[in-house]
């Protein structure tokens, strides 16, 4: 409904002015409805308020008291309406239907093909930047696989925050505003560029939606095979290869000891008076990888491959939102070793394992 200005003319109490009444009411709803063009839901109820308060003052006054009874019913409906779609927008419910995630996963799919497959194993030297050090690359294929997916996404949701992780590296400012943002995406275009950089076949596009800072849903794409993993808040995780999905369901080594399953933790990393206390928690598990590459290692533990993996260091949302949604949508326990939940660019030990049982064992390692 367009926000211009609105004619009235006198009402008799006919039915076609009952009619008109109940066609103005339909344009009401579809102000506070639940497409705004994009697919997303619009909560926003100011402008629904606005006609409202115009329907109250404009419309009832100029009808027959025997029909008054009946809008201000239909009115204080919606308004209930209205009232509930607020606590369900504060309350930060889903905005994303599978339909739409598939969309997302398509646009990544784009990207894969156009931007990050046509360059694999084809980078030379001066396509490849280190950002903090040797190990944290960057190279043109994050860049434009980047532009390409936020490009594409500023075009469906024009208001939504983007997060990238290329961008946030030149400029964090947007990371100030996930909080707040009542739809935001949050990208890593190529999540193991170390691996991708070197001719590894570990990595992948990595990319969550968020309300008001609670991931709601996330896709872990793979390149290489065109698979991905995917979840919704609330409706499980899935596996979707050659386009068919899978339900993902974390916890197939829950009945083996410790010293017999496979994790993934990035020990070496450790420094200063961590580096004992880790080694010392390796010597108690059983096959322990290190893939420096959250997508490849979420994949794992979400298939039953691994019983656990930890993460350590700077925990960036871009790594970590996906992933975790997935996990805990597949079953799995996720935590910060201190027993907190995580939060976006927190620094530390994440955790996340098969069960809570499996995890209260391994957290047991470093205390």
């Amino acid at each position: 409904m367009a926000k211009g200005k609105i004619v009235t003319r006198p009402f008799t109490g006919n039915n076609n002015n009952l009619l008109s009444i109940s066609t103005l009411l339909k344009k009401v709803n579809r102000v506070d409805g639940t497409d705004n063009g994009s697919g997303i839901v619009d909560q926003s109820t100011g402008y629904f308020n606005h006609v409202l308060r115009w329907v109250i003052t404009a419309v009832i006054s100029h009808v027959p008291h025997r029909q008054t009874t009946i809008i201000k019913r239909s009115l204080a409906h919606k308004a209930k309406d209205v009232s509930i779609s607020r606590v369900t927008h504060h309350n930060r419910t889903t905005m994303l239907n599978s339909e739409q995630l598939h969309q997302l996963a398509d646009i990544c799919r784009q990207a894969a093909d156009t931007e990050i497959m046509l360059r694999f194993r084809k980078l030379v030297s001066e396509q490849v930047e280190e950002k903090q050090n040797h190990h944290d690359l960057v190279t043109v294929a994050d860049q434009a696989a980047e532009t390409f997916i936020l490009n594409k996404l500023r075009a469906l949701y024009p208001d939504a925050l983007l997060i990238g992780e290329e961008s946030v590296y030149q400029d964090p400012t947007a990371l100030s505003q996930f909080n707040n943002a009542a739809l935001s995406f949050v990208l890593d275009p190529i999540d193991g560029t170390w691996h991708y950089a070197n001719g590894s076949v570990n990595f992948g596009v990595m990319l969550s939606v968020a309300s008001y800072g609670e991931v709601v849903a996330g896709i872990i794409f793979e390149p290489v095979s065109g698979d991905y993993m995917w979840a919704i808040k609330g409706q499980g995780a899935f596996d979707r290869v050659d386009g068919q999905d899978r339900p993902l369901q974390a916890g197939k080594q829950s009945s083996l000891p410790l010293s017999e399953t496979m994790g993934c933790f990035s020990f070496g990393v450790s420094k200063g008076a961590d580096k004992p206390r880790a080694l010392q928690a390796v010597m108690q598990m059983g096959r322990v990888m290190d893939y420096r590459c959250a997508a490849a290692e979420y994949r794992l533990l979400n298939t039953g491959a691994t019983a656990f993996v930890i993460f350590q260091g700077t925990l960036n949302l871009w790594d970590h939102g996906a992933g975790l949604l997935i996990s805990k949508e597949a079953g799995a326990v996720a935590r910060m070793l201190d027993g907190a939940d995580y939060s976006p660019q927190v620094t530390g030990k994440l955790l996340v394992a098969e069960s809570e049982a499996r995890w209260s064992e391994v957290a047991a390692l470093f205390t």
